[in-house]
């Protein structure tokens, strides 16, 4: 289940049929996003696609009649409103419009009613999330939730109608199943059940061999608040990705397996193993070109590509890269993110309370770290020993007030959002799903040596279902759904936010899947994750008052 393949396929299906000939594409915010992730600029130039629009620009679009307009947008009111405008007084020659869900009937007459004969096709392509990899689709919402700590309407119905364009745009109907802790996801299985009912013809030439599983992030708030020590998921956590995008010192850099041979290479590395991958790459640069100069450190490969503008010329990701990682070096080091990272460990492994308890009062007294390390550190005790009847969580909330003056609110709607009384699961303790082990490995200089990492709760999920032992209890059928006969794909939809630490675990099972078989799996999720990004989620939910 290739999701970055499939969206591509289709998108050049689009652009195909509006023919030869030079064309703009007209989109709207999301769908913009989803181009832009599957499509290089220039690869969509080579199409003759040389003009980029959004529907909804407040800035009034020049008329140009001798281009084609390919119109990919979702379905929604607003964009038929608009869309009608559009085609009372048109701007181009010929409208292609494409959309990226089930459109109403009704919806279509209006279109036809606005059209003067500029349009030649109108066609549903199911398209209506983002590729960020070929596991991975997010719709980039990012707060689903409303003050109750429930789906909001607006977001429900977002939510289903990208689960049922991804079914479709996959070809599969599957299994509904849930998490039968949460009322969102039941109500949500109901809802994508009837659906696919009500939708069974579209459903027809679709195989039966996929369990479609949804899930909240309320099952897991540990992952989220953990510092990440895997290339991909240390950027998000430190830098921040945007639809496969980081900025930095004001650079807008493009990360993305599509485009990056390096990037897919090592986006799984963790942040020893980048390292010396790049530096491997600058020792081969240097035999070629007889250049012989130290590269020891972070430091030294900067100066390096300053150095040597010939290397940026020939391997421009690989300095493209050095930048990142010098960057996320310097916060490690500025921010002690190894203290605050061992720390973690300790928390969220059953470790000794009181002894956490004091090390976190130490390290809040520490102007060293950062007010965000400082708040997570709390949150994570608040989560882990919420139970414990020794804990000093109050006690922890009034230091931390001094840096964040909504801390009672936050822990209060991280235990309301996903403690022990709404989680119900075995998050810690015993066959814990969050235990820690360290790495040792070999790094740069300048670079420590030790790492840990987390394995997120998802993963005992993937395993038990990829050996066919699933927990029917915690992961009912939904009543109206039907069992498929085998199960060689599973969707995971997560609502609430996804991180890339779960990717991770993702990627490894559909690599594992190649050497000993089993199913393919798809995370799909609502936007992704980081703990800056969920922190702020609790805020909206209520942790901001």
């Amino acid at each position: 289940m290739d999701i970055l393949a499939t969206v591509r396929l289709y998108i050049g299906e689009m652009v195909a049929q509006a023919g030869p000939q030079m064309k703009v594409l007209l989109m709207d915010k999301e769908t913009t996003g989803i181009v832009s992730c599957a499509f290089a600029q220039s690869e969509m130039m080579h199409k003759e696609v040389y003009l980029f629009e959004k529907l909804d620009s407040p800035v009034p679009r020049e008329q140009i009649k001798h281009l084609k307009c390919i119109v990919f947008v979702r379905p929604t009111q607003e964009n038929i409103t608009l869309l009608c405008q559009e085609l009372r007084t048109p701007k181009y020659a010929q409208y292609f419009i494409f959309f990226s869900n089930i459109a109403n009937k009704s919806d279509i007459k209006q279109l036809a009613e606005a059209d003067e004969e500029e349009v030649r096709e109108v066609h549903e392509y199911f398209c209506d999330g983002i590729p960020l990899s070929k596991h991975l689709l997010s719709i980039g919402m990012r707060n689903p939730y409303d003050a109750s700590f429930r789906l909001s309407t607006t977001s429900l119905l977002h939510i289903k109608q990208t689960i049922i364009a991804l079914t479709l745009a996959l070809k599969k109907k599957p299994t509904v199943c849930y998490q039968r802790t949460n009322e969102d996801c039941e109500r949500l299985a109901g809802e994508v059940a009837q659906t696919m009912r009500r939708e069974d013809g579209l459903y027809r030439n679709c195989k039966e061999d996929t369990m479609l599983l949804i899930v909240d992030r309320s099952e897991d708030c540990a992952t989220p608040l953990l510092n990440q020590w895997t290339y991909e998921a240390m950027v998000h956590e430190l830098l921040g990705i945007q639809n496969n995008r980081v900025t930095i010192d004001g650079q807008n850099l493009v990360l993305s397996e599509l485009q990056d041979d390096f990037y897919e290479k090592n986006v799984s590395a963790n942040f020893g193993e980048i390292g010396q991958n790049i530096k491997t790459l600058m020792e081969q640069f240097q035999s070629k070109t007889q250049i012989h100069k130290n590269v020891e450190s972070i430091a030294d490969m900067k100066s390096f590509v300053d150095e040597y503008p010939q290397f940026k010329k020939m391997s421009g990701t690989v300095s493209k890269h050095v930048s990142v990682v010098g960057e996320l070096s310097r916060l490690v080091g500025t921010e002690s993110l190894l203290e605050v990272s061992e720390l973690e460990q300790s928390i969220v492994v059953d470790g000794d309370h009181s002894q956490c308890l004091d090390r976190i009062r130490v390290l809040l007294n520490n102007r060293k770290i950062s007010n965000l390390n400082a708040t997570r550190l709390v949150l994570l005790y608040a989560l882990r020993f919420e139970s414990n009847q020794s804990n000093d969580i109050n006690g922890l909330i009034n230091i931390l007030k001094q840096r964040e003056p909504a801390a009672s609110s936050l822990v209060r709607s991280l235990l309301r959002f996903g403690g022990a009384t709404r989680r119900k699961n075995e998050l810690f303790g015993g066959q814990s799903a969050v235990e820690m082990t360290k790495r040792f490995i070999k790094g740069l200089k300048g670079v420590e040596n030790v790492y840990t990492q987390h394995t997120p709760f998802l993963l005992q999920t993937i395993d038990a279902i990829s050996r066919g032992k699933v927990n029917e209890q915690l992961y009912p059928k939904h009543a109206s759904s039907e069992f498929v006969p085998r199960v060689d794909n599973i969707i995971i939809f997560m609502v609430g936010g996804a991180t890339y630490q779960e990717l991770f675990h993702v990627r490894a099972a559909n690599e594992r899947r190649l050497q000993s078989g089993g199913p393919a799996i798809l995370l799909a999720t609502t936007h992704m994750l980081n703990t800056k990004g969920f922190i702020e989620q609790l805020r909206a939910m209520g942790g901001g008052q």
